[in-house]
């Protein structure tokens, strides 16, 4: 570990391999402090050469080592740029480097020379990206972002600066050499591969905080036993193997050196690497070597190995096959590197004494004489070792979590050196989406938009009770890799929408409470006092209440957030992140390797698909339009108080599933169904025999749990609550939910969300409280279903986790259902005025899947079945019956 840092110096810890290659995986806990737990990891990167995305697979591999169950992401920065950027920026670069070098030797020389073209060119870039990488961000909400490409880092600077991403961001240079348009002060760290490159990247940015790292390779590169590696690549052990690998692209003078080296005679065997370059494998194969003396590939699966094979490399630009040699302990030789980054790399290289430069043939064969004596590569075969990050800087990335205002890694924060940084602002706010800022203006002094889960614990594998400081220190240690937890509201000024600040600690015991329970009390009513307590707004929007001193050293843990934070599937993302699988229980199939990380671009539907889509939006739009107003029910009324109550139930997941089969209904038709038989059953006199129902639903199905955001859209049903049999009333139900969600309702509600999002704060907030209210519906219905089933919070065993909604103004009485391994588990919310009906509610939901089930076995018997067809509207008031065509209709 270096015992003192200076300005100019980058973070150091230990010393690297003495190949300087890739350094051995970490243990479970690396070094630096930083937690083996799953993050959700977004690579930016780009397609145009070879280097970035290797860059990003050797990244996205390294955090499957050091975090097991991580989610990575990978969005290519000039696909999100848009349509046809990726395949101009390749066409323009492969012609500067080919055609015009001098051309882009001018660009290098000017983004060097003259400051104000380097910001002005870094501004124009990073506000291009930044503002199409911010969707993408937005959705897959990462804990970590990796960059490595040059135009997706000024993107996230731009991001960073203008619309305050509050989680660590790091950029790896790929390039040997770093350049101005590399490397950003606004981001938490950027890495480069040798001590020689900080002092060029300190002066390409000043203030940015460097760190050093070993070549970003895949863990395969790496040295081994060269005869080995020369039979399985098909080459002569007895002989020297040299290969020309000039990148993807098959750039520079290829020709000229392959002409040079088969000219050696028979100690050498050139292996030409020609990447995507058709052409140049074309004309080498023109030249009618035999295999001894030339071997041609295009493109090499196993470059590990064809490295460890090789006593040299030569190559050209100093990128990701120049950085591969180096891992694997393979001499380099720099040929005519091609013009600006090129040369710069090799000039680099060459002055640290990883490579050297040869400028003419004849130097190049000097050079190969020299390092290649009776077929064995003399001398050392890796440069010296030099200190740096371990784990390629990942930790020290992740550990980025200093005070507000300062973005440097608490890793480093108070080392020498690193406190004469400039200091970094106070970060601008990320906007809220106006579906999150929505739940924002609808909330009230009487009605707070908390939503979140009761969980019922069984007793910890060491036969005590969960406490207060298990679940303290359970957050201690995950907080850091969960962002949403760590979200806190910022006003951005009256006309606008409010914004989030990431803050980089947490104290999780602010957010934790205990209530210890007499004997004979369930915790009942502490649980009502939690839910109609608000959550306090100058820190993180969520709360955690541990009732505990009850039977069996059982406990209930309430989880609270606010419904800006996201919604339910926000909600059972964010628990999954809490809880640990059973020991013993594997995590499932492990990914094959090589792994490919998941696309996380939002998608740009086809033509026909865009069609589709307005024409369906349009159609819910006219739905909207024509539904009128909800019916005047005694349910509704004015929300007078805070204070609420909930009630519990829970169904065997059995009975309901037995049920649902039988009615050919999804289980969350059935419980729709279930739902209006039970407020049927205790609707006040008088009420109308229907009743409308806000039903939440996901129009996203490839979407896993995300963390962070409100996702799923809602369509309003007419519930029947009047005398219809048990099947018929499954049967319309099924008929209304499946004819909302084909009639674009969810989409087009979706579309009224954002464009209400555009207006001022406070048009947005008075359009909010207008249309969530009782005119528009009279009671809330959520279904969800867990993704996992046995799971451990602070190690004891998850039994049950009971689903909580948020009410509306006006809308006192709100129902979620969880769907769990072996049972249907129900949380019913309700105003206080409406509390003298939860136990009659519950205990009709019950009753009223008796009854199905009953009529279901008799109809066994007799051979009936339920009804079918297409269910007609029926009057208010109208008797039960059935339609003159035989469709089931209930009063």
């Amino acid at each position: 570990m270096s015992a003192t840092m200076r300005p100019a110096q980058p973070l150091a810890v230990r010393q690297s391999t003495a190949t300087g290659g890739a350094e051995a995986p970490s243990p479970a806990t690396p070094e630096g402090g930083t937690e083996p737990f799953a993050r959700r990891v977004l690579v930016v990167s780009a397609d145009i050469g070879g280097g970035h995305d290797a860059t990003g697979r050797a990244l996205a591999e390294r955090v499957r080592t050091l975090w097991p169950g991580s989610r990575v992401g990978w969005v290519d920065t000039l696909d999100v740029m848009g349509p046809g950027v990726g395949r101009s920026f390749r066409r323009t670069y492969r012609t500067n480097v080919a055609a015009t070098p001098w051309l882009y030797e001018f660009f290098w020389a000017s983004i060097w020379r003259h400051r104000w073209f380097a910001t002005a060119s870094k501004w124009f870039t990073g506000a291009w990206a930044g503002r199409r990488l911010a969707p993408v961000v937005e959705a897959f909400d990462p804990d970590l972002i990796v960059s490595t490409y040059p135009l997706g880092s000024a993107g996230l600077a731009w991001l960073r600066r203008r619309r305050g991403l509050g989680v660590p961001v790091g950029a790896w240079v790929c390039d040997f050499a770093p350049h101005p348009s590399w490397v950003y002060s606004e981001l938490d760290l950027d890495l480069v591969v040798h001590p020689a490159a900080v002092p060029v990247a300190a002066v390409a940015a000043p203030g940015v905080r460097l760190g050093v790292c070993a070549p970003p390779v895949l863990d395969r590169f790496h040295p081994g036993d060269r005869v080995e590696a020369a039979r399985r690549s098909g080459l002569d052990p007895a002989r020297s193997a040299v290969v020309v690998a000039c990148g993807s692209y098959g750039f520079g003078h290829v020709e000229e050196a392959i002409d040079a080296l088969v000219g050696i005679g028979d100690p050498v065997q050139v292996v030409a690497v020609c990447g995507r370059n058709e052409r140049l494998v074309e004309r080498l194969a023109a030249l009618r070597l035999p295999p001894d003396r030339l071997l041609v590939r295009q493109w090499v699966d196993d470059m590990p190995t064809l490295l460890r094979a090789a006593g040299l490399v030569v190559t050209n630009a100093g990128g990701a096959t120049a950085l591969e040699a180096w891992a694997s302990g393979t001499p380099i030789v720099m040929y005519r590197p091609i013009a600006a980054h090129g040369v710069a790399n090799a000039a680099l290289m060459t002055a640290a004494g990883v490579a050297e430069t040869a400028h003419s043939p004849n130097a190049l064969v000097a050079c190969v004489r020299s390092r290649l004596v009776g077929g064995q590569a003399a001398g050392a075969t890796a440069p010296a070792a030099h200190p740096h990050l371990p784990d390629l800087g990942l930790p020290a990335l992740a550990d980025a979590r200093g005070p507000v205002g300062d973005t440097r890694p608490a890793s480093v924060a108070g080392r020498p050196g690193m406190d004469r940084l400039p200091p970094v602002g106070r970060p601008a706010s990320w906007p809220l989406r106006p579906q999150d800022a929505f739940f924002l203006h609808v909330q009230s002094e009487r009605v707070a938009q908390h939503i979140g889960t009761v969980l019922e614990l069984g007793p910890r594998a060491d036969g005590r009770a969960v406490a207060a400081a298990d679940l303290v220190a359970l957050l201690a240690a995950r907080l850091p890799a969960i962002a949403t937890l760590r979200r806190r509201l910022d006003n951005r000024g009256r006309w606008r929408r409010p914004g989030w600040i990431v803050d980089r600690y947490v104290d999780p015991a602010a957010h934790v409470d205990e209530v210890t329970v007499a004997p004979g009390d369930d915790g009942g009513a502490a649980l009502d006092r939690f839910w109609s307590e608000p959550l306090a707004a100058d820190r993180p929007l969520w709360r955690i209440l541990l009732v505990s001193g009850l039977p069996d050293r059982r406990t209930r843990v309430a989880v609270k957030v606010h419904h800006s934070l996201g919604d339910g599937m926000s909600v059972i993302g964010i628990l999954g992140r809490l809880l640990d699988r059973p020991a013993g229980r594997a995590a499932g199939p492990q990914r094959p390797a090589p792994f490919t990380p998941e696309q996380a671009t939002v998608a740009r539907p086809e033509r026909g698909e865009r069609l589709r889509r307005l024409g369906l939006t349009a159609r819910g739009l006219a739905r909207l339009a024509t539904q009128g107003p909800a019916p005047v029910t005694g349910f509704n009324r004015p929300i007078g108080s805070p204070e609420r109550r909930l009630v519990t139930a829970s169904l065997p997941a059995a009975e309901v599933l037995r049920a649902a089969r039988a009615c050919r209904a999804h289980a969350s038709e059935l419980m729709l169904a279930l739902t209006a038989t039970a407020l049927g059953a205790v609707r006040p006199a008088g009420a109308p025999p229907r009743l409308r129902a806000m039903f939440a639903v996901s129009r996203n199905p490839r979407r896993r749990a995300p963390t962070h955001g409100n996702w799923t859209g809602a369509v309003n049903l007419d519930l029947p609550l009047g005398r219809c049999s048990p099947q018929d009333r499954v049967v319309a139900v099924r008929q209304s939910l499946r004819t909302a969600l084909d009639s674009g309702e969810a989409e087009a509600a979706g579309l009224v969300m954002r464009t209400m999002g555009a207006l001022p704060a406070p048009l947005h907030a008075a359009l909010a409280r207008r249309v969530y209210t009782s005119r528009h519906l009279n009671v809330i219905v959520s279904y969800m279903a867990l993704p996992w089933d046995s799971r451990l919070l602070a190690g004891a065993p998850l039994r049950a986790a009971i689903p909580v909604v948020a009410l509306a103004e006006g809308v006192p009485l709100g129902v979620g259902v969880l769907r769990c391994r072996n049972a249907f588990e129900i949380g019913v919310l309700l105003d206080e005025s409406l509390a003298d009906i939860g136990t009659a509610f519950v205990a009709a939901l019950r009753t009223s899947l008796t009854e199905l089930l009953d009529e279901v076995e008799a109809g066994d018997e007799g051979g009936a079945g339920p009804g079918g067809g297409s269910v007609e509207r029926v009057p208010e008031g109208a008797p039960a019956g059935r339609s003159r065509s035989g469709v089931p209709r209930c009063a």
